[in-house]
């Protein structure tokens, strides 16, 4: 049809429509990582295993959680300067401690929603704890003498938190 609309150039048009948005509906879940499914926003109880996943995009969204064994260094390492890590100690001495958290996520949507910011709000409990723990005992423990103790209460206080705090770690 001369000067006339082309139904050839809209079923072009329809399928290259199809073709983005089959693109944005599918999804791949790596195998050290969990997907949580989010329709409008809101997570839909769902946690999405390891392989190829469909959802409907717009509608639905997905947020993917590393949940393999990470680690949070606490402490500073960089500068000689720096004040990061200097605690006081039972009797009264300051120790400098700096020490790594590993950790895994075993709750990837209360990772995402229970807390605001997971690693942050990680950091900030390690050191506390720590603190707690070095403040308790003399520094000859935190030097080398009576480490082993110190790691099992710091971890039993860091985990206590978080499962109060509902964080999925």
């Amino acid at each position: 049809v001369p000067g006339g609309f082309n139904g050839g150039v809209a079923l072009i048009v329809v399928g290259l429509f199809a073709v983005f948005w089959l693109i944005q509906a599918i999804y791949t879940v790596q195998p050290d990582e969990r997907g949580v499914e989010l329709r409008f926003g809101k997570p839909r109880g769902e946690v999405a295993a390891p392989g190829l996943h469909f959802h409907l995009w717009p509608i639905d969204t997905v947020e993917i959680v590393k949940v393999t064994e990470q680690q949070l260094n606490v402490g500073s390492r960089a500068g000689a300067n720096s004040t990061a890590g200097l605690m006081l100690s039972g009797d009264q001495n300051i120790v400098n401690v700096q020490f790594s958290v590993l950790y895994t996520v075993t709750d990837p949507e209360a990772y995402l929603f229970n807390v605001e910011n997971p690693s942050d709000t990680l950091q900030q409990v390690a050191e506390s704890a720590m603190r707690e723990v070095v403040g308790r005992r003399p520094a000859q423990d935190a030097y080398r003498d009576n480490r082993q103790p110190i790691e099992v209460d710091v971890q039993s206080i860091i985990q206590s938190t978080l499962d109060l705090y509902g964080a999925g770690i």
